[in-house]
Order: structure tokens, then sequence, then C-alpha cells
């Protein structure tokens, strides 16, 4: 029973902090708030997304298993091109796939809560996986940067695709699909940078986090304030 407690303690440790968040954004779309059932269908498919995430990362690393002896390469494959363009590549694909079509999509900000959704999905069951085998104080540090990290990465990829759909119901198809490129491009840069300075570049990572972290609320604050009809 003991075990079993630690066990639930662990994944309510790692489970809150996303939870948190989730309820932020879902209060900031405050003209016409999404159906419960569409959200929460958006949080499980990022947590599967985490499958096809792991075939892909680990087919990745046979790659760049081919580059030990030179650290600098290694390192920018490792943290930089996997985890920014594969991890936000999948999330890209899942919540487009899912929402682009959706009636229910009506809001530039409602891309903004689809993507966050499932962003934090994904982040909510690889926290979960760390912590299980890490222990409390890998939930404390995720807390703090990777779940955050998540988050930023997708507002920044909404916010983007929400002008996308007003682009597109507005006839500038070109247009909109340049920016659903970009929408996935900017975060898989932003996540790649994170990930890589996080590796071992000290004060040069936070003054990146808090940066990023000052854009993105501006970006989150400034959706909610413009949002408004795609069509």
């Amino acid at each position: 029973m003991l075990y079993l407690n630690s066990i639930l303690f662990l994944i309510a440790a790692a489970l809150i902090p996303p939870l948190v968040l989730l309820g932020v954004v879902y209060r900031l779309d405050k003209i016409e708030r999404e159906p419960p059932g569409l959200l929460i269908a958006l949080f499980f498919r990022g947590v599967l997304a985490m499958f096809p995430i792991l075939v892909l990362e680990v087919l990745a690393d046979q790659f760049i298993d081919f580059f030990p002896w030179r650290p600098i390469v290694y390192l920018f494959l490792a943290y930089f091109v996997v985890p920014g363009f594969i991890e936000e590549g999948v999330k890209y694909r899942v919540m487009v796939r899912r929402t682009w079509n959706e009636p229910n999509f009506n809001y530039q900000f409602d891309a903004v809560v689809y993507s966050v959704f499932v962003s934090l999905g994904f982040a909510a069951v690889e926290n979960v996986l760390y912590v299980l085998t890490s222990g409390f104080s890998t939930a404390v540090a995720r807390a703090v940067f990777s779940i955050p990290g998540h988050a930023m990465f997708g507002v920044v990829m909404g916010a983007a695709l929400g002008q996308a759909k007003w682009l597109e119901r507005h006839g500038q198809r070109e247009q909109a699909a340049s920016l659903r490129t970009r929408a996935w491009l900017t975060a898989a840069v932003l996540h790649g940078l994170y990930d890589f300075l996080l590796v071992g570049f000290g004060w040069i990572f936070y003054v990146y986090f808090v940066l990023l972290v000052i854009y993105v609320v501006r970006l989150l604050k400034r959706s909610a304030r413009e949002d408004g009809p795609v069509g």
C-alpha cells in the first residue's frame, strides 16, 4: 500500500503542473470556450503522440550515433534537431489533422487552446514516465523548465495557426500554407534551442528562458485580447 501511495503521489506531482497551465489557457478563451469533449480528446491525442515520437527519436538516435567523435555535432543533433523538429512536428500533425476542419474552430484563439492541450498532453505523459523512473526531484525540475517549455511552444504554434486559418478563410491559401509551415518551424527552432542550451550553457539558457517567457506571455495576452472570428 505504501508503494502504491508513493506511485500515486509521483503521478499527481507529474500531472498537476500541466493541468494548472491548461486551466490558465482555457480561462483566457473568453469569447467562446471550446467543448470539453474536444479538449479532452486533444489532450489524449497529445498523450498518444508519445508513441510515434519515441519511434522516430529511436530511429534518429541510430543516425546520431555516427557522430560521437564530434561532440558539438552530436549535441546539436541530439538536443536541437531531434526534440525540436520531431516532437513539434508530431504535435503539429496531431493537432492540425483533428482541428483544421473542426466546426468549433471558429475563432483565432481556438488554435492556441488546441495546440497547448496537445502539447501538454504529451508533456504530461512524458513527465509521468520521467518521474516514475527518476523520482520526485525530477518532477520538480521538469515542472520548472520542461512543462512550461512545451506550453510556450504550443502558444507560439497556435497563435500562428490561428492567423493561418483566418488567411485560408479569406481566400489567401498560399499565404495560409506558408504560415502553417512557419508555425511548425518556429516552434521547432524554439524547442530545439531550448533543449540545446539547457544541456550545458548555464546562464545563456536562463537568459533565453526569461526572454522566451516574456515573449510568450505577451503573445498569449495579445492573442486573447485580439481574438476574432476566422471567417
